[in-house]
């Protein structure tokens, strides 16, 4: 049956069947060379309905793909996998249930933000300048230091990623919340020790600190361009006619594979509003209010957005759903720059 046939059949757009088409989920039968018309069979309709059973439990399209084309054991490890993470998800709904509906709701549904001034007058403390290593995770704050699990303390209080400090205090502005932390140090064995007490995002309602400890692994006076993270962006112009233009920005995402042009995009503003590519490699970006331009500051080659003024070649990738294009860029924020963390990434569409 023609394309046309078929998707009545199945209940999906045409435009959506060759979606399915090109990420390998669901391929006609036959297309006939000449005419372009595609061509499947009455069994496809089983497929069919198995992906969209899988999509309504919680699977993604690249996980479908391996559904598909995985033997039994490697089928029965992926549905295992798959019952944890929901199994997990359920924990997490069940108690935000206990919270949106129960007393803590009610009294904490004004919660307030902790915003102290962090711009407090600098005074040395030459002892704690170096590297410092987290000796134990925290509660609140299991990735404190990032995937690296350490902190720099820079001469003269300079301030890196979320952190800065003066002497007694470390500073730290997470995006959301800014505190004043006071820190304390005690030699042990020869070696030099900070405990901290973190106020975490309760602390406005509890007063109560999470404590952290660190150990200091060098006293090397670093500055915040040496220690961070940098990619390979001496790399030679090469034309992509399909990304010239503007987009706009319409998804953020934590892991690649979350993309799903089924589900819809949240409504939350988004800090990464929109890019312009240019004939022979020049690009403008805005971040919030900011406008970066000048192939001083970044330009674009095929696959790559290469942003000088942080030292990061973000990869990008043209997709095709349906009608519309989509453009995934990866977003090397500070987390990925000092933390150690996985790239996080944009999703545009043309503007």
């Amino acid at each position: 049956m023609k394309i046309g046939e078929f998707s009545k059949a199945c209940g999906l757009p045409v435009s959506m069947l060759r979606y399915y088409d090109e990420q390998a989920l669901l391929s006609p039968v036959y297309t006939d060379r000449f005419t372009g018309y595609r061509y499947y069979d009455e069994q496809q309709l089983e497929v069919c309905r198995r992906i969209q059973e899988l999509k309504a439990a919680g699977f993604t399209l690249a996980e479908i793909r391996k559904m598909l084309t995985a033997d039994d054991g490697e089928r029965e490890r992926l549905f295992q996998h798959k019952k944890e993470a929901l199994a997990e998800t359920l924990q997490r709904l069940e108690a935000l249930r206990e919270v949106m509906i129960g007393v803590k709701f009610m009294n904490t549904s004004n919660k307030a933000i902790l915003r102290e001034n962090i711009n407090v007058p600098f005074e040395n403390d030459e002892e704690i300048i170096g590297r410092w290593e987290l000796t134990g995770a925290t509660e609140e704050y299991p990735a404190l230091g990032g995937k690296k699990r350490e902190l720099y303390f820079l001469p003269n209080g300079e301030r890196y990623w979320c952190f800065g400090w003066t002497k007694g205090k470390l500073l730290v502005d997470n995006g959301t919340c800014t505190s004043v932390n006071d820190y304390t140090l005690e030699r042990r064995g020869g070696e030099l020790y900070m405990t901290v007490a973190l106020k975490t995002y309760d602390y406005p309602e509890s007063g109560k600190t999470e404590t952290v400890s660190l150990r200091q692994v060098d006293k090397v006076h670093y500055t915040s361009d040496e220690i961070a993270r940098k990619d390979n962006i001496d790399l030679p112009f090469v034309d992509d006619e399909r990304v010239i233009g503007r987009w706009v920005s319409y998804e953020f995402l934590r892991r690649r594979e979350d993309f799903d042009p089924d589900e819809p995009r949240t409504s939350r503003e988004l800090y990464f509003k929109e890019i312009k590519f240019f004939e022979g490699g020049s690009c403008t970006s805005v971040y919030g209010s900011e406008k970066i331009a000048g192939d001083d500051k970044q330009v674009w080659t095929k696959g790559y957005v290469l942003r000088k003024w942080n030292s990061s070649a973000c990869a990008y990738e043209i997709v095709r759903a349906g009608e519309r294009e989509y453009l995934i860029i990866e977003w090397k924020s500070g987390d990925y720059r000092w933390g150690g963390c996985d790239t996080d990434y944009y999703v545009f569409v043309r503007g």
